[in-house]
């Protein structure tokens, strides 16, 4: 049985989440509240349209969405709440829990990768307390609470546990003592990692948060490879974006040019590495220490200029020597796709897999395609390609996620 059912208070954080599904290639549907739920095969997304409501009502609400439902049918029962904590959480949470008889209740919230994120068990929105923001102002629907235990303890009376990030990545995370407890997460990976545990109780587990932790979920489920970026850019532009990969907890694998040049390096030591990672199944980024740092360029050059080498062959250089380690990695881990940043670098790798060229499938975000590789060592390979000065900062992680749909 591989059927998920989530229920949403508004149509977009319904979308977002049943996505999640979708992108894995199971079917998912969207249903509104009062509207039958299929039987069968599928994922079933609930909308309740209750965001706006009194507590009181949306805990109804919710409840009666849920009247007549067969929630044994499903794998995972998920009650998704809006990434800021908008809306009636309590009450519906409370309202799920019931419904589904929970021998656990998991509250977590974060959604890393737009920068809501829990510590200390506060839930914040880019390091600022949710209500410290805007938020907390909202004409509407103004947010009061964004203390994760505080928020369980308004509507129930039995014992909340917060558990910090020191325990969730300490690897010892003990669910006993409770049925209600709440979890700081600032990475996909502290998810994961509470799912992990969660799970090992064998316990009939009501999942609450937001998209995250329903990708989370399907990873852990139905694990897709890993993606490898290669970037040589020096572009400042692709320097933001991969260290706004790195801060999303994607490994990131320097190569030190101008060490390889001198001949104190060799490439075979950092091709293992980032095998390694990949094999591991974490995403992985192989890049050139000047893309990580400008200043690196100043020594490569100079390393080649000892060796009667121009700017330009150095640059040469660097362009067939990340198009080698490329392709050899990719001899030693299976991925989902590449994501390559640079002509040059883009160049490097196909020349030396030996490509006839690609065959266009989408425009992921405006300017940067995505591809599949046509003849060579890399056939079938999906790849995205980008100018070094294209795209916002969260370009590297959206083509990580587009390369690893189903």
């Amino acid at each position: 049985m591989n059927r998920y059912l989530i229920i949403a208070d508004d149509f977009t954080g319904a979308n977002d989440t049943g996505v999640q599904m979708k992108r894995r290639g199971l079917p998912t549907t969207v249903i509104f509240a009062g509207h039958p739920v299929p039987a069968g095969e599928g994922s079933v997304v609930i909308d309740t349209e209750s965001r706006g409501l009194t507590g009181p009502e949306a805990g109804a609400a919710t409840a009666k969405s849920l009247e007549g439902v067969d929630l044994d049918g499903f794998k995972c029962v998920i009650k998704k709440v809006d990434s800021t904590l908008r809306g009636n959480v309590a009450e519906e949470i409370l309202a799920a829990d019931r419904a589904f008889g929970s021998e656990l209740v998991i509250f977590a919230p974060a959604l890393p990768a737009l920068g809501r994120t829990t510590e200390g068990g506060v839930h914040m929105l880019k390091g600022v307390p949710i209500c410290q923001t805007e938020l907390a102002r909202d004409p509407k629907k103004p947010v009061r609470e964004d203390n994760l235990k505080r928020i369980l303890e308004q509507v129930y009376d039995e014992p909340v546990t917060h558990v910090g990030l020191e325990t969730i990545r300490s690897g010892n995370i003990s669910l006993e003592g409770g049925r209600l407890f709440t979890f700081d997460a600032t990475l996909d990976g502290d998810l994961r990692a509470v799912i992990l545990a969660a799970k090992a109780t064998g316990k009939r587990v009501l999942w609450v948060g937001t998209a995250a932790i329903a990708d989370s979920l399907m990873e852990l489920e139905k694990r897709t490879d890993p993606v490898l970026c290669a970037v040589a850019s020096v572009s400042s532009v692709t320097r933001e974006q991969v260290r706004e990969a790195e801060k999303a907890g994607v490994t990131l694998i320097q190569v030190p040019i101008h060490e390889l040049l001198a001949g104190r390096e060799q490439p075979d030591r950092y091709e293992a590495l980032t095998a390694e990672s990949l094999l591991a199944g974490h995403d992985t980024v192989l890049l050139s220490s000047s893309s990580y740092d400008r200043e690196q360029l100043a020594l490569s050059e100079a390393e080649g200029k000892k060796k009667g080498m121009e700017t330009s062959q150095v640059s040469e250089y660097v362009q067939a020597l990340m198009g080698s380690m490329t392709v050899n990695i990719l001899k030693k881990a299976p991925v989902s796709g590449l994501f390559l940043t640079g002509g040059d670098t883009a160049m490097g790798v196909l020349g030396t897999a030996r490509a006839d060229g690609s065959e266009i499938l989408s425009e992921i975000l405006v300017g940067i395609p995505m591809m599949k590789i046509v003849g060579g060592a890399l056939n079938g390979t999906k790849v995205v390609t980008k100018a070094g000065a294209f795209g916002k900062e969260d370009a590297i992680l959206f083509a990580i996620r587009k390369l690893k749909e189903a």
